[in-house]
């Protein structure tokens, strides 16, 4: 139902964006049409272009917003791998909890959006002394490497399919209840290949090792992954990057 009528003149930008976000967390990227937009905002979809030129722009700014819940503090004396993972799990935590705009940061239109978010992780790499081309490359790896695994371990929520059991022992335990448990191969889990196989049981040690892939552990261990391999990367640097005390 159409929200009541406004005046003309009332509506500001930032209703907009707020409204948007809003449509967004609650019914997903699809939902948030000009049309839907406006009708909430109580104008018309033509109104609405009037504070965002298109829907694209609409939702990078709508990302830049969301983005804003992320822990992307300087942290005095913090070492840059720990950085990594305290701002890495800050994102995972933002879209377990509002697997929208986990969606909505994987779709191909959004650029400008991340823009401000990555600029604030590149100061503090640079504040901590890393050298600039090994701060993007860091970047653009955790940033890649993210985008696969939110990518994946989404697809399941959208089907409504029981989520695994989250483990206590890792860090942000409790909230993978989102994470994907199977692969998107057919046959690679249930061990069901052509007909001529000899294979007649499901594969559950395939189904295990999968299911473990997106978990919470998994999703650590990989930024553990991308912390070696910078290491490795900037040898014979002992890269004691950290941000000052002071």
């Amino acid at each position: 139902m159409a929200e009541q009528k406004r005046k003309r003149g009332t509506l500001t930008k930032a209703e907009v964006i707020a409204a948007a976000y809003a449509i967004i967390d609650a019914d997903g990227v699809d939902a948030c049409s000009m049309r839907a937009l406006g009708s909430k905002l109580g104008v018309t979809a033509m109104a609405v272009y009037g504070y965002v030129p298109s829907r694209e722009m609409l939702l990078n700014e709508v990302m830049a917003r969301f983005l804003e819940r992320v822990d992307t503090r300087a942290v005095r004396g913090e070492q840059w791998g720990e950085t990594l993972l305290r701002t890495m799990h800050s994102l995972r935590k933002a879209c377990v909890e509002h697997p929208h705009f986990a969606e909505l940061m994987n779709n191909p239109c959004i650029s400008d959006g991340l823009e401000l978010y990555m600029m604030r992780l590149r100061a503090i790499y640079l504040a901590q002394g890393m050298p600039e081309e090994i701060a993007v490359q860091l970047l653009s790896i955790a940033d890649a490497f993210f985008a696969g695994f939110c990518l994946r371990s989404f697809q399941r929520v959208e089907k409504g399919e029981e989520p695994p059991a989250p483990d206590p022992n890792v860090h942000g335990a409790g909230d993978g209840t989102r994470f994907a448990t199977e692969s998107r191969v057919p046959g690679m889990l249930t061990g069901h290949r052509a007909p001529t196989t000899r294979i007649v049981r499901p594969n559950e040690r395939w189904r295990r090792t999968v299911k473990a892939g997106y978990s919470e552990r998994s999703f650590e261990n990989g930024l553990f992954v991308i912390i070696e391999g910078i290491r490795a990367g900037a040898a014979p640097d002992p890269c004691a990057w950290r941000t000052p005390v002071q």
